[in-house]
């Protein structure tokens, strides 16, 4: 697996397995935990001497499944402090920025991949259902490849955008309105 060339004037870090979502039985401590995981490692970036080229910008690849590659690109451009974007190394989605998936994105392959495959939908709803409760013990085990939609990156990307709701609103409920959006798919 290669960070290369992800993202030219990025600081880039691997940190592929490096957010583990434990599911200890007590869901608002595992949500704490891998919260301030990740915003520790936001912390120890260098700091910005100013915009642009003296800002810090860094790309963390966080997941690998196969040849496509997850990470986090930070700064977020229209927030600030500890906000970031998900993106995939190849282009995946539909919209301006086709590597930064947006929940629609994901609903609309969740609904696709009921529709037609409603048999197999009920696994991947419960892995969902697992991944909402910070448990990701079986992320990996899902082997349903669909045409060009693999299922375990769409797995993934709901655990980083459920991980992006946690911290951009934890004061409020966090991943839990993604996380309606797709039960009623």
């Amino acid at each position: 697996m290669s960070c290369k060339g992800i993202r030219s004037g990025f600081e880039i870090s691997n940190k592929i397995n490096y957010f583990v979502q434990k599911n200890t039985g007590n869901f608002e401590n595992d949500r704490r935990d891998i919260r301030d995981k990740l915003i520790d490692l936001f912390k120890s970036e260098s700091v910005g001497q100013g915009k642009g080229s003296k800002s810090t910008r860094v790309v963390y690849c966080v997941e690998q499944v196969g040849e496509e590659i997850i990470y986090l690109k930070r700064p977020a451009p229209l927030n600030k402090g500890f906000d970031f974007e998900i993106h995939t190394k190849n282009k995946l989605f539909e919209g301006r920025i086709k590597s930064r998936p947006r929940h629609q994105d994901i609903i609309n392959n969740l609904k696709f991949l009921k529709d037609t495959y409603p048999e197999d939908y009920k696994e991947i709803q419960q892995i969902v259902d697992e991944i909402y409760l910070c448990n990701e013990e079986h992320i990996d085990s899902i082997d349903l490849g669909f045409k060009n939609l693999n299922v375990t990156i769409i797995l993934k990307l709901i655990k980083w955008l459920f991980l992006e709701q946690d911290i951009t609103y934890w004061s409020f409920s966090g991943r839990e309105m993604f996380y309606k959006a797709i039960k009623s798919v």
